[in-house]
This record gives structure tokens, C-alpha cells and sequence, in this order.
């Protein structure tokens, strides 16, 4: 056995005895080849696998399987998903296609071909969709199939988000803009210049709040009444790939492309704890990233699914 492997190896037990952060209660495998998209809603998750190009639809608990949806034969693969608050319909996208299913039977309700989709996402009651599209995002009528505002940018759309309340959407472009839109007249009520493209955007379940970060940038909190920043949570520069207000929205929790997940104290905007979810291997380097967060439980818990596969339960 040669030196530098004997130095890897007690560096390794080292780290290992090292690490204090706390371990998931539950930890499953969805899908062993690991999944291009993922959303969670507080009892089911829906995920697009990587390998089967298919959608899954997955009870939490009891974990058991409830529909696998397909777009087309060509198994292009499910890049976005989305299921309304209420768990009554879900939502999938391919590249140029989205389809809208209906949760309780698995029933396919309607396909739309549109170009270049970059994002969607679902309002509570499962009517409308936001979709983030090449120099705009649409809101979407899918019960009479019509575009209800346009939401102009100067780049991609590539994050998108509604609020609980069906009356604000936000969206984030490669324009290295953040809006905020009024979903009762379809304006613009403000817009939040960054210093790269979004990487995640969200809005709190009160409507008080809306979250913005960059790729390499600070996490940002606005007031969606006043459009003032509210609080700057973390100094250090991070690149977001998942976020979820709880119900109260007095928490925040926020997953990484570096795979860990923090929860924040909105009022104290302070760190109260993290996780690192697992790994494939822990002899190898992990690119797995953080897709989907939600708070469970009375929000006590916490769900996550990374781009691994693994959905794992986390005690607040």
C-alpha cells in the first residue's frame, strides 16, 4: 500500500470523525441513475429520471409509487415539474412540450408544444402555470388554454415562482434580473438588478417576502409591498438550487448546488441548522445537488431530494 494512499485514507477517517452535522432520519432511493428535475409538495414528490426519461409521482408516507407519466416515445427526459399546493394536479415539461395531469387518477388532462421551455411552475389550486420561456415567462390559463400576461425579459426565464396567494409571480432571467409581477393586472411592480443570472427565485406563503440569489451571490430578501431589500442572509457567496419558506414564514430553507442545506431564521437572519445529504460514494467526488425542499410535519421536518436520486428526511 503506497504512502499517498495511506494518507488519503487517514485524511478520510479523519473528516469522517470530524463530521457533527446531523443525519436524516429516512433516506430513500427513488432512482438509482440519479433525476434531472424534482418538486415536493407536503405528501408526494414527483421527480424526471434521469435514465428512463419518464415522470414519478411518489407518495412520501407511506413511500409507494402512484403514477409514472411519459410525454413522448422519444424519451427526451422531464426537465421540469411542478405540483399545485392543494396536490391536485401536477405538472411536467421536456424541452418543447408540457403536460398537465391530474393527480387523484393519473388522468392526462392536455399537452401544450411551446419552445425553449427553462421553467414552471404551478399555482396552488393547479389552474395556472407560470412558465419561463426565451425572452419572457407566460401565465397560463390551463383549464381554457390561453396565455392570460406575458411577463417581458430581455433573456431566458429560468426561474419562476407564484405566491400561495395567486395574487404575485416572480421571475429570474439570465438578464441578471429579478420582477415581480401583479397577477391581478399582470405589471410590473418591481424589478431587482443582480450581478449574474438567477439562480433561484421565491416568494414567502404570506406574501411578505420575496427571495432572489445569484449564481456565486448573497441571498437577498425583499419586501414585496415597499420592493426595499428586507435582509441580506448570508455574506458569503453561494449559488442556491432549491429554497422553501415555511407556512409561518418565519424559516427559510435553502439547498445548494454543493450539496448541503441550510435553515435559516428569517428574523435573526442567522443559520439555526445545516445538513450534508448523502453521497453516492465517499470515495468520490459528489456533484449531487440539492432539487427540491419542503417543510413536513407542522414543519418539523424537512424533505429534500438531490440530483442522486435519494429523497431523505431531515428533524428540524
Amino acid at each position: 500500500m503506497n504512502r499517498p494512499f495511506i494518507a488519503l485514507l487517514l485524511l478520510s477517517l479523519l473528516l469522517v470523525a470530524c463530521d457533527t452535522t446531523p443525519k436524516a432520519e429516512r433516506t430513500y432511493e427513488l432512482a438509482s441513475e440519479g433525476v434531472f428535475s424534482a418538486s415536493l409538495s407536503k405528501n408526494l414528490a414527483l421527480i424526471g429520471t434521469t435514465a428512463r426519461g419518464n415522470a414519478e409521482l411518489w407518495q412520501l408516507k407511506p413511500k409507494q409509487l402512484l403514477h409514472t407519466w411519459q410525454h413522448t416515445d422519444e424519451k427526451n427526459g422531464i426537465l421540469y415539474t411542478a405540483i399545485s399546493d392543494d396536490e391536485q394536479y401536477a405538472l411536467t415539461a421536456e424541452k418543447e412540450s408540457l403536460a398537465w395531469w391530474r393527480i387523484a387518477d393519473g388522468a392526462l388532462m392536455n399537452v401544450w408544444y411551446l419552445p425553449n421551455i427553462n421553467a414552471i411552475t404551478l399555482s396552488a389550486d393547479g389552474q395556472f402555470a407560470l412558465i419561463g420561456l426565451e425572452d419572457k415567462a407566460i401565465y397560463y390559463s390551463l383549464q381554457h388554454g390561453q396565455t392570460r400576461y406575458a411577463f417581458k425579459h430581455q433573456s431566458s426565464v429560468i426561474k419562476v415562482d407564484i405566491s400561495a396567494s395567486n395574487q404575485l409571480a416572480i421571475t429570474g432571467s439570465s438578464d441578471e434580473t429579478a420582477k415581480l409581477w401583479d397577477l391581478n393586472n399582470g405589471q410590473e411592480k418591481f424589478s431587482w438588478p443582480h450581478q449574474s443570472k438567477l439562480s433561484t427565485v421565491a416568494l414567502s406563503p404570506d406574501d411578505q417576502y420575496a427571495l432572489t440569489n445569484e449564481g456565486l451571490g448573497t441571498i437577498r430578501l425583499w419586501k414585496t409591498q415597499t420592493g426595499k431589500l428586507y435582509k441580506q442572509l448570508s455574506s458569503n457567496l453561494i449559488t442556491l438550487s432549491a429554497a422553501a419558506f415555511s407556512d409561518n414564514s418565519h424559516y427559510l430553507i435553502a439547498g445548494r448546488v454543493s450539496q448541503r442545506i441550510d435553515l435559516w431564521d428569517i428574523r435573526s437572519g442567522e443559520i439555526i441548522n445545516y445538513w450534508r445529504p448523502k453521497k453516492d460514494s465517499f470515495w468520490t467526488p459528489s456533484a449531487a445537488t440539492i432539487l427540491a425542499l419542503t417543510f413536513s410535519e407542522n414543519e418539523r421536518k424537512i424533505y429534500s431530494i438531490a440530483s442522486n436520486g435519494y429523497l431523505q428526511l431531515w428533524r428540524k
